[in-house]
């Protein structure tokens, strides 16, 4: 490829306004720029600029403008894009699937990998710049610290890692204390004194998979996890945790968390779309009662000004404005719903005599989704035979987007 040829994909600028409806714009692969519609990552600068990663290359955004950076016109070593980060010099931090770890300034693109550094994994899935400017980055074969010139490298043959695969990181702003949260093996709280380990045989961490940190301003620490909902590090061994059994929150299967500048929670989930606490209550926006146009959420950004930024496995990146928007269903609502017989020995029925069911979802006591079936009618079934003797939670989720949630029991 020549040179002037390569300037010219590089900084190829396209306006774009997507389609909006009430607050939400949707940008996707057929209506913007956008290179794919599998979103993974996406982080601001200090310029207001939307960097956003996808399966299939980079993109920026400045809210009218896009520009798109692939291995074809780049320096990118991989256009599968995992994470992203900015220093305080404002370049662009960029973490990959199989391509290792890229610094970008604006112009000139330097590629870390397990060749020519000591990166522990090409396979970067998540990283943080701290306050001294410091990266913290978490591969699949463990956690490194890069000051842009030395490598300090930790895993579980050399630190109290409870696994070397990392699913999140978060920087203190004030004290520069590190959360590691990783993939099975629980979460690791690093300050100038101590590592600190926190798994779920030596406390009440409802999972040892944490794929989301962020702090509230009083410095509680809030947790996105995959298998056990949203929980909250309230001191010593303790968290406070909120699932489907102990709240009114749509999904235990969290993928990423956001805490925006006026307090306000928001998770992204893998089968629910996103979901908002709002002090002591849960909302949830997805397919049923919004325009998101994909329930299986990748990751979310919440904004300064208040937009929430959502990446989607396949709808695109979505721009929410809730200021603007007026929920089409009020989807708090329950709806009459029968179970019988209760308790149940070898099926459970439900009916709903004005009420098509969509859904239903089984948990069991500790919030962990044992049953799912797609419904289209107002009655259904459930083979309860290999379901031992306990109580359990239906939730049944009706096609305008009501949820109603009952309890009941198995006695085999």
């Amino acid at each position: 490829m020549s040179r002037s040829l390569y300037c010219i994909l590089v900084y190829l600028i396209i306006p774009f306004t997507g389609s909006a409806q009430n607050g939400w714009t949707i940008y996707n692969s057929t209506n913007s720029p956008l290179p794919e519609n599998s979103v993974r990552c996406i982080t601001i600068d200090q310029n207001g600029l939307k960097w956003i990663g996808t399966e299939f290359g980079l993109a920026s955004f400045d809210d009218i403008n896009w520009t798109v950076y692939q291995t074809t016109n780049s320096g990118l070593p991989d256009n599968s894009i995992r994470s992203l980060a900015v220093d305080q010099q404002n370049n662009l931090w960029i973490g990959t699937f199989s391509g290792g770890l890229v610094k970008f300034d604006g112009s000139t693109w330097t590629v870390y990998n397990t060749g020519n550094s000591d990166l522990p994994d090409d396979f970067v899935r998540c990283l943080v710049v701290d306050t001294l400017n410091n990266k913290w980055i978490g591969t699949i074969g463990g956690l490194a610290y890069f000051d842009d010139v030395n490598w300090v490298l930790y895993n579980t043959s050399n630190s109290i890692l409870g696994s070397n695969n990392i699913g999140s990181i978060y920087v203190d702003k004030e004290d520069n204390s590190v959360a590691i949260g990783t993939i099975n093996g629980g979460l690791t709280l690093i300050d100038d004194t101590a590592w600190t380990p926190y798994t779920l045989w030596n406390s009440n961490l409802p999972d040892n998979t944490i794929l989301g940190l962020d702090e509230d301003s009083s410095g509680v620490l809030w947790l996105a996890t995959p298998a056990a909902g949203l929980s909250a590090h309230i001191g010593g061994f303790s968290f406070l945790t909120f699932n489907t059994a102990s709240s009114t929150i749509a999904s235990n299967s969290l993928t990423s968390i956001s805490i925006a500048a006026d307090e306000t929670i928001w998770v992204s989930s893998n089968d629910s779309g996103i979901i908002k606490r709002d002090g002591s209550t849960f909302e949830v926006y997805n397919t049923l009662n919004s325009p998101l146009p994909d329930n299986f959420v990748h990751t979310i950004n919440a904004d300064e000004p208040g937009i929430i930024w959502i990446g989607t496995l396949q709808g695109g990146l979505i721009r929410f404005d809730e200021s603007l928007y007026l929920p089409v269903k009020e989807i708090t609502a329950t709806f009459p719903v029968q179970l019988f017989p209760v308790p149940a020995k070898e099926i459970l029925f439900i009916k709903a005599n004005d009420q098509t069911i969509n859904q239903v979802y089984i948990y069991d006591t500790y919030g962990k989704i044992i049953r799912t079936k797609i419904v289209n009618s107002n009655n259904t079934s459930l083979d309860t035979s290999d379901l031992p003797s306990g109580t359990y939670i239906a939730k049944i989720i009706g096609a305008n987007g009501m949820v109603a949630s009952k309890i009941f029991s198995t006695l085999h």
